[in-house]
């Protein structure tokens, strides 16, 4: 009687273990599940859409276009070219149009989809064991253990550098607006400078007639007359060459911004935009070491670059888990357990901790040689930009004098005390003078577009933009980003 209890007992405390060890396997394997669910997938919120979003924080009032490849180049909504093209539209029309600039934003995508890689798991391997005979269906599952353990720091790697390039097409699309603003101050001017050079040959034209007026008249010689020749046919060629140089600034600019002549004929008027003096240089500085995209860019390198060395120390352990099952009358019997581990014995992934390491400090160094480079272009496109202002400040007190030669010499020529020689010496001396006027202010333009690239955000407000986007006196409300 008592062994029969006994062996109860026994059955019945082996059933128990039995079950307690069904439930912690099915625990162990609703944990596995959990993990599995959680490296399901990965995301980053730095898509074409934030970048747009940036790019009209630092210069209001432009948008960024998605057209097709192969589509036809057209003018984005609030650009109308009845009264010319300025300096903010023509940025308008690149960021919508260029070619260039599209091919850029397609390596987010490409880094967005490392980051699905990233975030990807190797297929587990399953095995099954049918039941032939006396044996019962089972299998067991192989999960990569190593792959599951490192994929956050993986995916933290990926995210960091869909956000590097997303910041450094955010750069791009500024070094962008930088080259449109210069091509359309070039060609601006070089249209300035036809009409100029135009006017100098119709003064010089005339004074050719004067002089053959007056050697037919016997008061001068013809050795004069053929000094003045001399000159009007210099004239009529730099005329010439200034109507060539307009239309090739012309199909530069267009060529920048992705447009073809039907998109932007040749007549139509380029606009200058308004120019303004600059701000202290410190404060410029300290403005774009927080403001600079490919700065932060570089951050971004040097803490993917961080996570990477830490993956590859990680590597070292490789190992895979199995999951085992056995169907019987019983019922179904899970088990989870280790499969295989390597032991690092040998290779300790020297070579992949030596290179991430050497990254890490490519990354650290090029991050300080952006600090000092970022430093220099400040300083160096504010001083040409507060030399271009003064130059020409002083060159339109000059504009001014002349101006009033030019009055008085015809006041004196309708009086009758000057011949009008006087006069039209006055007005080409004029010409001369706007015509180095003109220089000048292509030059400021040009500076203050480098010194807006080089802060990171347009400092004078742009034509185009919306009052909602501007402050106070015509600013912009742009706050400089970290």
């Amino acid at each position: 009687m008592l062994r029969t209890r006994t062996s109860a007992t026994a059955r019945v405390g082996r059933h128990a273990l039995a079950d307690t060890s069904r439930s912690t396997a099915r625990r162990r394997l609703a944990k596995a599940a959990q993990v599995l669910l959680l490296t399901g997938c990965a995301s980053s919120r730095f898509d074409r859409e934030w970048i747009a979003d940036d790019l009209a924080e630092r210069v209001p009032g432009v948008a960024v276009g998605a057209p097709e490849p192969g589509q036809e180049p057209a003018l984005p909504a609030g650009v109308s070219l009845t009264d010319g093209l300025d300096a903010g539209e023509a940025v308008s029309v690149a960021l919508w149009n260029s070619p260039g600039f599209q091919a850029d934003l397609a390596q987010l995508a490409v880094a967005r989809a490392d980051l699905a890689d990233a975030g990807a798991l190797p297929n587990p391997m399953l095995t099954m064991l049918f039941p032939l005979g006396p044996h019962q269906l089972s299998g067991y599952l192989l999960l990569p253990l190593a792959a599951l353990a490192q994929r956050p720091a993986r995916v933290r790697a990926a995210q960091r550098d869909v956000e590097r390039v997303a910041h450094s097409l955010v750069q791009t699309g500024l070094d962008l607006i930088r080259d449109v603003r210069l091509a359309h101050a070039d060609a601006a001017a070089a249209a300035e400078r036809a009409r100029a050079r135009a006017e100098l040959v119709g003064l010089w034209t005339e004074s050719e007639e004067l002089a053959q007026a007056r050697v037919d008249a016997g008061d001068t010689s013809r050795l004069e007359r053929d000094a003045i020749r001399a000159e009007a046919l210099l004239a009529a060629d730099l005329a010439a060459r200034a109507e060539h140089d307009a239309a090739l600034a012309r199909l530069r600019l267009r060529q920048l911004l992705g447009v073809t002549s039907a998109a932007l004929p040749d007549g139509t008027p380029l606009v200058a935009d308004s120019t303004a003096s600059t701000s202290d240089p410190e404060v410029l500085v300290r403005e774009a070491l927080a403001a600079r995209p490919d700065l932060r860019a570089a951050e971004l390198a040097v803490e993917a670059a961080g996570k990477r060395l830490g993956l590859e120390r990680a590597r070292i352990f490789q190992g895979l888990l199995r999951v085992d099952g056995q169907l019987d009358a019983q019922g179904f019997h899970p088990s989870l357990g280790f499969h295989q581990i390597e032991l690092p014995i040998f290779n300790w992934n020297q070579g992949g901790r030596a290179r991430a390491k050497a990254e890490l400090q490519r990354a650290l160094w090029r991050y300080a040689q952006l600090r000092q480079q970022i430093v220099a272009e400040v300083a160096t496109a504010e001083l040409q930009a507060r030399q271009a202002h003064e130059s020409l400040s002083r060159w339109d007190e000059q504009v001014q004098t002349l101006t009033r030669t030019v009055a008085a010499a015809t006041s004196s020529f309708r009086a009758g005390s000057d011949s009008y020689v006087v006069v039209l010496d006055a007005n080409r001396r004029l010409q001369d003078a706007r015509l180095r006027e003109v220089d000048l202010r292509a030059d400021l333009r040009r500076a203050l577009a480098q010194l807006d690239r080089s802060v990171g955000r347009r400092l004078t407000p742009s034509p185009t933009a919306s009052p909602a986007r501007r402050g106070a006196g015509g600013t912009t409300d742009a706050a400089p980003r970290p």
